[in-house]
């Protein structure tokens, strides 16, 4: 999970599956977009940051936050859960100093991860960012809301709460998010923004390849799994079709004997590899002529009903 303020919302709650994406971040591009794109789905989350239309960072976090990509794998991953039409897209449009501040986040190191507000120490936290000339973010979230505070070498340089495009010039932990129930506290280590080196992932590469060979694995794969389903329902239909005749054999072989045996494999041949119930009923009537030659209706109706018994339990 990626904690992220919202800032001023360009599209909501869009479905990725139905927009082709790198023809849409062309058109952000043209625009001169400054803000970040972001792309929840069950297998994690995505952002992909623009300013002034150039695409300077993009990163993907799976679900447990065990593994993480950047760059190109992060676009081909983000491009995945996309197709597949698990993920939600929400567009949110920033300054260029907060998409820079955003960045620097994303590629933050822990010092402090998930403190409860409520038992820590934050005081001395605040402290030790001064004391040590920290350059550091403090990231506040609860719920569905997110606020954070940047520090260049131990000075808070502003604030960024929900719906704002501006970093503010005020950072006050005590206020806003920090107040409310469970709500949490990260510190990540952050770089200056003099020390950041940004590239036009998009200027780099055309997204376009990425995009059609991500569509076309997933259709193999995709394709292989229906093979691989198909298969294995054609073996069990098989094996019950096999399990089904040795038993109608035996029950046959109890109340005609043997030559009821055989009639069962003559009668048997109409059953279609589904064993529905239509060429299940003609083989009762097929089974019923032929072995009139043998035995009487008593025994035959007994056996059939059996049959019918052991088929349907």
């Amino acid at each position: 999970m990626i904690f992220l303020p919202r800032g001023v919302p360009v599209r909501e709650k869009v479905n990725p599956a139905r927009i082709n994406l790198p023809g849409a971040m062309e058109k952000l591009r043209v625009g001169t977009f400054t803000g970040y794109l972001r792309f929840d789905a069950p297998q994690g989350t995505g952002v992909i940051l623009f300013q002034n239309g150039q695409l300077i960072s993009s990163i993907f976090i799976n679900q447990s936050e065990s593994e993480r990509s950047i760059a190109y794998d992060a676009i081909a991953k983000i491009f995945e859960i996309s197709i597949k039409g698990s993920a939600t897209l929400n567009i949110y449009r920033l300054s260029k100093d907060l998409v820079l501040g955003i960045h620097t986040l994303l590629h933050g190191r822990y010092l402090q991860k998930g403190q409860d507000l409520n038992h820590f120490d934050v005081r001395g936290q605040l402290d030790r960012i001064k004391d040590e000339h920290l350059t550091v973010c403090l990231r506040i979230y609860a719920d569905d809301q997110t606020a954070l505070i940047f520090y260049d070498q131990g000075y808070a340089l502003g604030f960024f709460h929900e719906g704002d495009i501006e970093l503010e010039s005020t950072a006050d932990i005590s206020t806003s998010v920090a107040n409310s129930p469970g709500a949490k506290l990260d510190v990540l280590e952050i770089c200056s923004a003099d020390e950041v080196v940004l590239a036009d992932l998009m200027g780099s590469a055309d997204l376009g390849p990425i995009w059609q060979r991500t569509r076309k694995l997933l259709l193999e794969k995709r394709q292989k799994h229906e093979e691989t389903v198909v298969r294995s329902q054609e073996q069990n239909q098989q094996q019950h079709r096999q399990h089904t005749l040795a038993v109608f054999k035996t029950i046959a072989g109890n109340h005609i004997g043997k030559f009821g045996v055989t009639q069962v494999e003559k009668a048997f041949i109409v059953v279609a590899a589904d064993m529905n119930s239509e060429t299940i009923e003609n083989f009762y009537t097929e089974l019923r002529r032929l072995a009139r030659l043998v035995a009487g209706q008593a025994d035959i109706q007994t056996m059939i009903d059996e049959m019918k018994k052991q088929f349907n339990g």
